[in-house]
């Protein structure tokens, strides 16, 4: 024998199968849209409390991932807001243009060990030292500059100044390396 179980249908409350604003909610919210998502998730659960939608789980959905799809977009503009090289990070690349450019120098006079004073250049995104251009690793709103002091292999030191860093620049001399500013030639 089988019982047969009978369901009374609540006759004052008829889903009418408007789910259609849930499933836009899932929708949008599945393709990042996550004020639009959130807004037609709780439009669409409203509709289901009031019985005038069968399915809770596609408003559901679709509210869930509004509220991921905000917070993603929130964290991603922050990240890129926040993203921009920090004055340190101009500092060590600054540093690092200075000690390239410094042995480019070096290099220069070891080929050319005749010659009175190198000329060193900004082109653009490179640096110019004689002919030969070298890479620079600072971004080009950094505006560098770069200048030489001394006139024989042995006792020059290079500025390069630039901006946006902690410091506004950098140097580097034939035999002392990385300093904070060229010494004063007397």
């Amino acid at each position: 024998m089988v019982d047969t179980v009978e369901a009374q249908a609540r006759e004052d409350v008829e889903p009418t199968g408007g789910d259609g604003l849930g499933i836009a909610a899932f929708v949008t919210g599945a393709l990042g849209l996550g004020p639009v998502a959130i807004v037609l998730g709780a439009l669409g659960l409203s509709r289901w409390r009031r019985g005038e939608a069968t399915h809770r789980s596609w408003p559901f959905a679709g509210l869930v991932l509004g509220i991921v799809g905000t917070l993603g977009w929130a964290v991603i503009g922050v990240i890129a807001a926040t993203s921009g090289a920090s004055a340190a990070e101009r500092d060590l690349h600054a540093q690092a243009d200075a000690v390239t450019l410094g042995n480019a120098v070096v290099a220069w006079y070891a080929e050319n060990p005749g010659a009175a004073e190198v000329e060193v250049a900004v082109d653009g995104t490179s640096y110019l030292v004689g002919e030969d251009a070298i890479e620079m690793t600072l971004p080009a709103d950094a505006e560098p500059s770069v200048a030489v002091d001394g006139v024989t292999a042995y006792d020059w030191c290079l500025t390069l100044g630039y901006a946006g860093g902690e410091s506004d620049a950098v140097a580097y001399g034939a035999t002392q390396g990385l300093l904070d500013a060229c010494p004063e030639q007397g």
